[in-house]
């Protein structure tokens, strides 16, 4: 959309402003904008009519308030228009302000947060089926693999996420954000963590939510840390899990997750020409092959063969 797009849309739900400005792009096909509103800045949310709407967000928004879970307040919503306008809660997600020496702190918190919502109760929710998670994580082998990298996988592909369903089924089920990752998560100036993006919300296995706030895009997988913030979650939850099983819970998630992550990402290129993940695919794969298990054979051929295939792929884009 362009500018003045969004400024006349905003209008026209009863939100006068000179400036709009572009905020990032998500996979959804979302498109959100920063209002220049008094006396607080707004955002601006659009989805266009047939690819969705905006119902199951306002109603999850309202549902968190009831809870006291911290999430943008909906201030409008116009369902013809495809737009929301939504409280602006900031820039700083997660993300970008942890570092050394609040990550602890900040993870610690996140995790209390992502227990509020598992635990909320008789959500109008769906429930991830078994296809629903075999056709998630089949995404891998067939966009990433055989239309992105235009390569066959390995039988070994095929095992590994066989595998990472039979986990997952078995695996305690709470409700699940789906994409409970550092970047959808907003730090206000006194520390209170919002949660934002959780128009997908469902019930799910918990290794997946997990996986989103321990195992980042965007930084390389850390053992060490991610143990401990397990045992700080276990603590804090419902749980009847010893450490090991939870452990377990987050690797399988957390592979389930990476395959349709990859999957989705290379088709939002192939179909929409939308590049701006594409840098994000190496990091997603590493991580990915740190957490396969060290004697399956899909570690070393994901190291092999579909590594340097896709290092190949990224210098011709």
């Amino acid at each position: 959309m362009k500018e003045s797009e969004v400024i006349d849309l905003a209008a026209q739900c009863g939100y006068e402003c000179e400036r709009a400005i572009a905020l990032k792009l998500e996979a959804s096909g979302r498109e959100y904008w920063r209002l220049s509103y008094k006396p607080n800045n707004l955002i601006f949310c659009y989805l266009e009519v047939s690819l969705g709407d905006h119902n199951q967000f306002c109603y999850l928004a309202d549902c968190f308030k009831t809870h006291s879970i911290n999430a943008p307040k909906v201030l409008m919503h116009n369902q013809k228009l495809g737009v929301t306008i939504q409280e602006d809660l900031g820039d700083d997600d997660l993300l970008e302000i942890l570092n050394e020496s609040n990550k602890n702190e900040l993870i610690n918190k996140s995790l209390e947060l992502l227990v509020q919502v598992q635990e909320i109760k008789s959500l109008k929710i769906k429930k991830l089926s078994e296809i629903d998670l075999t056709n998630q994580s089949n995404l891998f082998n067939e966009i990433f693999c055989n239309n992105f990298l235009d390569i066959d996988s390995d039988q070994c592909v095929n095992d590994l996420s066989f595998a990472a369903i039979e986990n997952l089924i078995k695996q305690p089920y709470f409700n699940c954000h789906f994409d409970f990752e550092r970047r959808n998560l907003i730090v206000s100036e006194d520390k209170t963590i919002s949660v934002i993006d959780f128009q997908d919300l469902c019930i799910g296995p918990i290794g997946i939510d997990l996986a989103g706030i321990l195992l980042d895009h965007y930084l390389p997988f850390d053992k060490v840390f991610v143990k401990d913030s397990l045992e700080f979650y276990k603590n804090r939850s419902s749980l009847a899990l010893n450490n090991n099983e939870l452990f377990e819970c987050f690797r399988w998630g957390g592979i389930q997750r990476n395959m349709r992550i990859l999957g989705t990402l290379s088709r939002l290129y192939l179909e929409n020409d939308r590049a701006f993940r594409l840098n994000d695919l190496p990091m997603i794969l590493d991580n990915l092959i740190s957490i396969i298990p060290n004697d399956w054979t899909c570690k070393s051929y994901m190291i092999d063969t579909i590594k340097p295939k896709l290092k190949q792929k990224l210098a011709m884009i």
